[in-house]
């Protein structure tokens, strides 16, 4: 694990993602996804992180109570149409234990994960993510929609959509987010044809939203 030399010029591009996430709180102040349009908390916490590290698939991270692993990377075959955009899907399975004395909240929601992609912020966020990992890994999948109880270890699926046609991904992890901590971050950067193909999806492709192999 090394620090990141570039943690100031990408941390801005991450701003711009990180206003469309909806947070249990900043500093003292609840924030909600009602009012975070309103709220410039998001950024001030965001700004306060002191360290940003890359780290390797398969490499544990830390911190304050929080470990984690990236076990996996994979790129989905399938695409959608959102609009005028094409959409591609990654997912991520992680192995976190929470070692705190606190429920800890792992999700994108929680501004636990983010995503440069080419060089752009991309939030990714959908509420479409529950059910593509359902389809692709099963509806017995874990995710982390649940906080994970104190002492608790739960390997599952993070979520990302992308740009269909993406070349390289930073994906931005905050162990200690869900514990409204910043202080430290992870980036694991990979190239498309660097990923994973996803493994046969459990189920067949019936979200009707333009799905192509």
């Amino acid at each position: 694990m090394k620090k990141s030399r570039k943690w100031t010029q990408t941390l801005s591009l991450v701003l711009g993602a990180a206003l469309l996430f909806a947070v249990p709180g900043c500093g003292k102040k609840e924030v909600t996804g009602r009012d975070l349009a309103d709220e410039t908390d998001v950024a001030t916490a965001v700004t306060e992180i002191t360290n940003l590290y890359t780290a390797e698939k398969g490499e544990e991270v830390s911190s304050k109570d929080i470990t984690a692993t990236l076990d996996h990377a994979y790129l989905s075959p399938y695409t959608f149409v959102d609009g005028d955009e094409k959409i591609g899907i990654t997912f991520f399975q992680m192995t976190i234990h929470n070692g705190s004395d606190q429920k800890l909240i792992a999700n994108s929601l929680s501004q636990s994960f983010g995503g440069v992609v080419d060089g752009e912020a991309y939030s990714g966020i959908s509420v479409r993510g529950t059910r593509f990992i359902s389809l692709q890994f099963g509806e017995d999948a874990e995710m982390f929609n649940d906080p994970i109880e104190p002492g608790g270890t739960r390997q599952g699926y993070v979520y990302l959509e992308v740009p269909a046609d993406f070349k390289e991904l930073t994906l931005y992890y905050y162990p200690a987010a869900g514990l409204v901590d910043w202080t430290d971050g992870y980036t694991y950067e990979m190239k498309r044809e660097d990923m994973e193909p996803t493994p046969d999806p459990d189920a067949p492709d019936d979200t009707g939203n333009g799905g192509e192999g």
